[in-house]
């Protein structure tokens, strides 16, 4: 497959990010996020940025694939810990007003990571070769490569690629 890169050249810098929040936004998608997170343990801004490019017909290519590894890194270090301290905090917060501002002030600090997170991965994908041209065929596989995933699983990543127009055609 060649690099398609070009094919991300003048993206907006933070169209990622709008991409998450809007496609966040549609009805049912945050619950098959968060299931997804929750039971099969993937990463949901790794996950939103490869439909981000589904949508655009491209994929990551090796290069970047091999350059997770300093997310995942990050997304350990920050994102995880303050997302286990949000939800601990959930039972107390709701009836103690002092608990429910740390709460929220978490949360806030949780969403922040959470963009430093997809500006990272939308720069893996504008860089040179950071892309190829998607795959024919079911974007599952490349969706989450090399994830064993239960029917249960593998049915919420279709209903979320079918929800964008680009990857709902690949499936069909």
């Amino acid at each position: 497959m060649m690099a398609d890169s070009t094919r991300l050249t003048g993206v907006q810098q933070d169209a990622l990010w709008a991409f998450a929040r809007d496609f966040y936004a549609r009805p049912g998608v945050a619950g098959r996020l968060l299931f997804l997170q929750d039971e099969a343990g993937m990463d949901v801004c790794v996950l939103l940025w490869r439909l981000w490019l589904c949508e655009r017909g491209l994929m990551p290519a090796a290069c970047a694939e091999r350059d997770l590894d300093g997310l995942h890194a990050w997304q350990r270090d920050y994102t995880r810990p303050l997302r286990e301290r949000r939800r601990w905090l959930k039972p107390a917060a709701a009836s103690d007003p002092a608990l429910a501002r740390l709460r929220q002030t978490l949360k806030d600090a949780e969403l922040q990571a959470e963009k430093q997170a997809l500006a990272r991965l939308q720069a893996m994908a504008c860089r040179p070769g950071g892309v190829v041209k998607a795959s024919a065929g079911e974007p599952v596989s490349w969706l989450a490569p090399g994830m064993a995933l239960t029917p249960a699983q593998r049915e919420a990543l279709e209903a979320l690629a079918e929800g964008l127009e680009a990857c709902g055609a690949q499936s069909r």
